[in-house]
């Protein structure tokens, strides 16, 4: 709309800075501001109209520069109108000095770009992810800290099971399992009492998702009972308990192995492979997890069948046997903390530690499904939202700007971890 050459000439003029370097080209001896004053050799008015000499590879000989009030304009036909695909810094920077020139250009297209709306709820940071390895520390004793988990949906069994439930030791890495008819807190809780507490004691520890059938009351109220202090992770963070995570992996492989075509005796398996499981060395421990909980190795059927190391003759009292196998125990401890410092040293590398301030707004990471949408093309980012405090290393406390009206429900505060935040720059 402002493409004639008059209204060019006009606008040009209109800006301070232009007219009085064209005043100066011109020959009325204007003083020329000190942004151009460095390249003033190469400004020429041509047909009226105030160009820069080219310099650049493409050939295009003259560049128009364009005034204050224009360079809006100029932004959205090279980035955000469809012909130009809301690209990067480097190729909407390309793409305007193929023609045009003003001081300070690439600062306004970094400023321009980084501040597009579309371009952050879409594209993810250019930068390391955020937030490096927090490791939880191993307990100093078998099932003082667990995670627990709902493996499934799985086709219903023959015996009417669709779920399992997965516990794991931190310290040990032994596991519990049982098969579920439905998940539900009942059934959670029954195995809570059951195959934890009667069997290993309260734990002081329990890590779980935020699964209704975990933040149930039912649930809530047992854990109060036991004295058992409940760490929930964030939402879309799987990680922070990962141990059971890639037991469930584990479990599930070791199922599939044995199942059958109809996928109906899954259950029946369960137990056999959880045993397959408490049995061999650990990597990270050196130890097998039965041996760490039960203070002796495992005798098998293949023992009783085959020639074996004949047992040792000396005679133990319990409390001999009883320190022994606290001493393998602790020195499993550290080795699984020699391990974490590996893996965290390894892990930090590709991340980078990101701090965010109460007051701060920010994009808020969510995946999202929609019936008959691609999930390819739908917004990764929501917000912005509002850092309301920290609450330790990796998570915050964030709420709903109050800009951001996609939702009916009344905005309520969110803890989220770091890896899902990322700036939000207003324009």
């Amino acid at each position: 709309k402002n493409g004639t050459q008059t209204t060019w000439h006009e606008h040009q003029r209109d800006d301070p800075e232009l007219r009085a370097l064209i005043e100066h080209l011109e020959g009325g001896g204007s003083t020329v501001p000190r942004v151009f004053s460095r390249v003033l050799p190469t400004f020429a008015i041509r047909q009226g109209l105030h160009y820069k000499e080219n310099f650049g590879d493409n050939n295009t000989p003259w560049l128009l520069v364009i005034p204050t009030d224009l360079r809006e304009e100029i932004f959205q036909a090279c980035h955000d109108d469809p012909t130009s695909g809301h690209l990067g810094y480097s190729r909407t920077l390309a793409r305007i000095r193929e023609k045009y020139y003003w001081p300070k250009l690439p600062k306004d297209v970094h400023l321009y770009t980084r501040s597009c709306h579309e371009c952050q709820r879409r594209k993810k940071p250019p930068t390391k992810p955020a937030g490096l390895l927090q490791p939880i520390a191993p307990p100093t004793a078998p099932f003082q800290q667990i995670g627990m988990d709902l493996l499934g949906p799985f086709p219903p069994s023959t015996s009417g099971n669709r779920w399992i439930i997965v516990t794991t030791d931190y310290l040990t890495r032994y596991a519990e399992t049982k098969a579920l008819p439905a998940g539900t807190a009942v059934e959670v809780a029954k195995f809570f009492i059951e195959s934890i507490v009667l069997r290993h004691g309260a734990p002081e520890v329990l890590i779980t998702d935020r699964g209704s059938s975990f933040m149930a009351q039912m649930t809530q109220e047992i854990l109060r009972l036991s004295h058992t202090s409940h760490r929930r992770t964030t939402a879309y963070h799987p990680q922070t308990n990962g141990l059971t995570e890639r037991l469930n992996k584990t479990i599930a492989d070791m199922i599939s192995m044995y199942v059958d075509v109809e996928h109906k005796t899954w259950d029946e398996v369960l137990p056999y492979v959880t045993f397959a499981y408490n049995t061999p060395v650990q990597e990270t421990t050196g130890v097998t997890p039965f041996q760490l909980v039960h203070g002796s190795k495992v005798s098998t059927m293949l023992d009783a069948m085959l020639p074996h190391e004949p047992a040792d003759n000396e005679r133990h009292d319990a409390q001999v046997v009883a320190q022994r196998a606290e001493e393998v125990r602790q020195l499993a401890r550290l080795r699984i903390q020699d391990q974490q410092r590996v893996d965290a040293t390894r892990y930090n590398l590709r991340r980078s530690d990101v701090h965010f301030k109460p007051g701060d707004k920010v994009w808020v990471w969510t995946p999202i499904r929609r019936r008959g949408l691609s999930e390819k093309l739908l917004k990764r980012y929501f917000g912005p939202y509002k850092v309301l405090r920290r609450l330790g290393d990796l998570n915050y406390e964030v709420m709903p700007d109050g800009t951001r009206t996609s939702s009916r429900r009344p905005p309520r505060p969110e803890v989220v971890h770091v890896v899902r935040l990322k700036p939000y720059y207003a324009r």
